[in-house]
């Protein structure tokens, strides 16, 4: 019977021999591999460690802007978070960059901050389609800014089977 291991001994082991040997970009991915399994095991403070590591050595990936931007919200520094996601949304082009949209405007209706996440959420409105889960954050930041008529569009339009 096989036992179960562990990735993170795996992956510091390959990072000790290999991050000396290596280009920054393998660097990097490397660094986000390891935060990403420390993040997953609960140990954001050694994942913002290496996260930080991986930004030195990709500073314009938008993934480990993403993942510090997380770390950041789960620390409640919604403003360090808002500013991690501002630079990946920056990095991507329009139609790449609603990931990024969504978990910044997640943070702002956490912080309470709706008319900014709804003008957020408002440059995904005009795009032919939508990410999941857009309508129901869309109709929540309405809701907040007084605009409960479009809200329950929105939110009847997402309960309505295609076709219908």
């Amino acid at each position: 019977m096989f036992k179960r291991i562990s990735l993170l001994p795996v992956i510091s082991l390959i990072l000790s021999g290999c991050a000396t040997t290596t280009e920054p970009p393998v660097r990097a991915w490397l660094s986000e591999q390891k935060a990403y399994a420390e993040i997953k095991q609960g140990h954001l403070a050694q994942a913002e460690v290496d996260l930080k590591s991986a930004l030195r050595d990709n500073p314009t990936d938008p993934t480990i802007l993403n993942n510090m931007a997380f770390i950041q919200f789960k620390n409640g520094d919604f403003k360090k978070a808002i500013g991690y996601l501002e630079q990946a949304r920056a990095l991507k082009s329009n139609d790449n960059d609603e990931p990024f949209i969504l978990n910044e405007a997640r943070i702002l209706i956490s912080a309470h901050h709706y008319r900014k996440a709804l003008t957020l959420l408002s440059l995904i409105e005009p795009r032919t389609k939508w990410p999941h889960g857009y309508r129901k954050m869309l109709a929540k930041a309405l809701i907040h800014n007084e605009k409960n008529a479009k809200a329950l569009a929105f939110s009847l339009k997402s309960m309505m089977k295609p076709g219908c």
